[in-house]
């Protein structure tokens, strides 16, 4: 279940959100990255999950990491929003939602992530991954949220909601870096879960279980 609709009408008019990707496929080998798609369910929940957004904005802009099953969300939520007759303003594929993170070749990152297993994303976070192959947290979440506020500064006026589609590793990155909760603590990010940002100062928000964190970030 999306977390981001629990608090969704929290948000104010101009915001933005940024959601992992519908259910997806098992990925078996690192060359999967790139090519696997939704399962019919994650086809449906995209769709679902516009329809459940379509109330709360008059316009909305959509970006996706360019991978499929980010590309295919973000085109369900689309057509979704479309059949409601909510105001699309754009589409895109963006680098910064996809693993820019990884500063060597994106299959031998994943190779070098292998190497911890289960305990990758902890390693990383805590500095034991060499930062010249993966960029430390904190400066992969100052990257992250230069990108958001970059297109923020461009959004539409009025009622509207930008949709930013990424990856579960994306959003570890934004909630732990933010809002210091561990994947350990407040679980792995579930499909088309993830965090809302908003207003000057630049305020993040996402639901933990039953409580609503909010962050300013001056």
């Amino acid at each position: 279940m999306s977390n981001v609709l629990n608090f969704i009408e929290k948000l104010p008019s101009q915001s933005a959100i940024v959601i992992r990707h519908a259910q997806r496929f098992e990925i078996c080998q690192p060359d999967d990255y790139w090519n696997c798609g939704l399962t019919d369910i994650g086809m449906k929940q995209a769709s679902d999950f516009g329809h459940e957004i379509a109330e709360h904005f008059d316009s909305y802009r959509l970006f996706f990491s360019p991978v499929k099953r980010c590309q295919q969300t973000a085109e369900n939520i689309m057509a979704s929003l479309v059949a409601t007759g909510k105001n699309v303003i754009s589409i895109n594929s963006e680098l910064l939602l996809g693993v820019s993170y990884i500063q060597i070749d994106i299959i031998d990152g994943f190779a070098e992530a292998d190497k911890f297993g289960n305990k990758f994303i902890r390693a990383w976070f805590d500095g034991k991954v060499d930062s010249k192959i993966f960029m430390p947290l904190q400066d992969t979440k100052k990257e992250h949220l230069a990108y958001l506020r970059e297109k923020f500064s461009t959004a539409n006026e009025g009622k509207h909601l930008d949709i930013h589609v990424t990856h579960d590793w994306n959003i570890n990155v934004l909630r732990e870096g933010i809002f210091k909760l561990k994947h350990e603590d407040a679980g792995w990010p579930d499909f088309l879960s993830g965090l809302g940002f908003s207003g000057t100062p630049f305020t993040a928000s996402v639901e933990n279980g039953k409580k609503h964190l909010e962050e300013r970030l001056d």
